[in-house]
């Protein structure tokens, strides 16, 4: 499995005078995210998405063998370029990750660290008619954008919180290779590999001390929270044999 593709298909930075009078209709069609089989979540969301998808961790492209660089993502496919929540545009689970009901908005850091909001201009719910408005007359930030500025700095700052998680993990030696072995309806197998997950051996093997510390920091709560959810793997093979049309399940 490889880190999901890009969602936001034509950002651009969001200027009060090119943009003054646009306007986003709210995001009811997820067909954007169809070909997204993994998607990132903040540790703050593992509880509630637990529930629902196999919670991970990927690879990040741009970290070295030297310096491996994980982020946790829910698992939302079996096969390439397939989610499988995806259905005739509508999101079927409870629970939809913060990374989409952001979109189409993000924040974009500069090389000074500064932050700007961004918008994929691409996406057909940006309009001049319909939906919330972005920016006033005036030029200043509409009441919506407020809001939703309000969400993108509270994304940013638990993503900070995630990558501390992260690379404590990393630093305690917990990833593990993950694999599910599966089969299609047709009988033909299917396996999907290219993730991490924690290896519940090593966790039970760490020193009291580093234990503690997971528990504490409430750690080991996000950790629990993942193990858990691999469980979710079962409803993936069940999704993926409801779209073929028949049954398909994990091996045992």
């Amino acid at each position: 499995m490889n880190f999901p593709s890009a969602l936001y298909k034509d950002p651009v930075l969001l200027d009060r005078n090119e943009h003054r009078g646009k306007r986003i209709s709210k995001l009811t069609d997820f067909s954007v995210a169809a070909e997204m089989n993994a998607m990132f979540v903040n540790v703050v969301e593992f509880a509630e998405a637990a529930k629902e998808y196999p919670v991970a961790f990927l690879p990040v492209p741009e970290s070295s063998q030297d310096k491996p660089v994980v982020s946790p993502v829910v698992l939302l496919g079996l096969r390439d370029r397939e989610n499988l929540y995806v259905n005739e545009g509508k999101w079927d689970a409870r629970y939809i990750p913060g990374y989409l009901r952001r979109y189409p908005l993000a924040y974009a850091k500069s090389g000074d660290e500064r932050v700007s909001v961004v918008i994929d201009q691409a996406w057909s719910g940006f309009n001049d008619a319909e939906g919330e408005l972005l920016v006033e007359p005036s030029g200043e930030a509409a009441p919506y954008l407020k809001q939703m500025m309000e969400f993108l700095d509270a994304f940013e700052r638990e993503g900070g919180r995630t990558r501390a998680f992260c690379e404590r993990l990393v630093q305690l030696d917990l990833l593990r290779g993950g694999t599910v072995d599966g089969q299609l309806p047709d009988g033909s197998p299917l396996r999907v590999e290219g993730f991490f997950a924690v290896d519940e051996q090593k966790l039970l093997g760490l020193p009291d001390a580093d234990l503690l510390e997971l528990v504490k920091s409430g750690a080991m709560g996000l950790i629990h929270a993942h193990m858990l959810s691999m469980s979710n793997v079962q409803r993936l093979f069940e999704k993926l044999g409801q779209r073929l049309g028949k049954v398909s399940a994990p091996l045992q």
